[in-house]
């Protein structure tokens, strides 16, 4: 049997690619598989009728079972229960020299249920850390894998090496991660602030005052969380979903949020201006050179924001003009 080194060099890896036609699926054949004549043979399985194998891949075709025992490699771009229920027939179908993949936000049930059921092929995951609608160049993504053993790094296996080189050379910053710990930034990186905008975009729309009205009066802070809850609201909801419910430690960051406000409010209650100014001292402090550099890219995102505003009036202003003015003869 070949290896997965060899397998990339001729260019010969079979590839099943699970939830093919939704965003994450596009992304992950668009920079993690070769095309071309000599590429890679991906097959794809969707609900839709233009996948290789159309249906629910919970419940799959005795023609998916047969694709996935003789793939190389077998990709769950999936919401994060879709790729549990698939979890059980995987561990019936595919080979101990397949390569599993989830591109799931949260990692450690996944690799959790496929210990629980016997899942011989190894498990791994990647995890852009954008929305794949975006440019991939410059973003930061996520390589998830268990530690070889005690002491060793994670994901020092040919797997791992390979999409790390496949995501380097689409110029995107790759970090490897035991699955634990993958989840455990996310709760910080992804549950956390997602909680934080939906709570504010939540008391906005409750206060007194008209969107309109506060939107043509906002200042950048507030324009930069209405744009940042307006781009959760234009998403799937089971993305954001899953973010807050999937992840075991999302909990604890909402806590922790909600004790972050009441400790505010028990500051400005009380009148602590100075335990104010020491509260934003330490955070400077917490911060530490990011202190600085995040305010430089607040200063350019509000000039861009500022830059928006003003293209937007000026346009309006031409248009009022122009709706005034008399035709002229002809």
């Amino acid at each position: 049997m070949s290896t997965p080194d060899t397998d990339e060099a001729a260019g010969r890896r079979r590839i099943v690619l699970l939830g093919a036609a939704g965003t994450v699926g596009r992304w992950y054949r668009a920079h993690l598989t070769d095309a071309g004549d000599a590429g890679d043979a991906v097959a794809t399985a969707d609900l839709g009728a233009g996948a290789d194998h159309p249906g629910d891949v919970r419940a799959p075709s005795a023609a998916l079972r047969s694709a996935v025992a003789a793939a190389d490699e077998v990709v769950l771009a999936l919401p994060e229960d879709v790729a549990a229920a698939c979890v059980p027939w995987l561990a019936g179908s595919a080979r101990p020299g397949t390569v599993v993949v989830s591109t799931c936000s949260v990692q450690l049930p996944l690799f959790e249920a496929a210990s629980e059921h016997g899942l011989r092929a190894p498990l791994r995951g990647v995890n852009p850390m954008f929305s794949p609608t975006l440019p991939s160049a410059g973003q930061s993504v996520v390589v998830i894998a268990p530690a070889a053993a005690p002491g060793q790094p994670a994901g020092t296996d040919p797997h791992v090496r390979r999409m790390t080189a496949r995501l380097q050379a689409g110029s995107m910053t790759v970090s490897v991660m035991d699955p634990a710990g993958h989840d455990a930034a996310m709760s910080v990186l992804q549950a956390l602030p997602h909680a934080a905008v939906l709570s504010f975009v939540d008391a906005l729309l409750a206060a007194p005052v008209d969107v309109p009205t506060l939107m043509r009066i906002a200042p950048p802070p507030a324009r930069t969380l209405v744009a940042l809850a307006c781009r959760i609201l234009a998403a799937p909801p089971e993305i954001y979903w899953d973010i807050q419910r999937a992840n075991a430690l999302g909990g604890d960051r909402r806590k922790e949020l909600s004790s972050s406000l009441a400790r505010l409010d028990a500051l400005v209650d009380a009148d602590r201006a100075d335990d104010f100014r020491a509260a934003l001292a330490s955070a400077a402090r917490g911060l530490g050179p990011y202190a600085a550099e995040g305010a430089e890219e607040c200063r350019e995102l509000f000039g861009l924001i500022q830059r928006r505003r003003t293209a937007q009036q000026a346009a309006e202003d031409g248009d009022a003009g122009a709706a005034g003015r008399p035709e002229r003869p002809v």
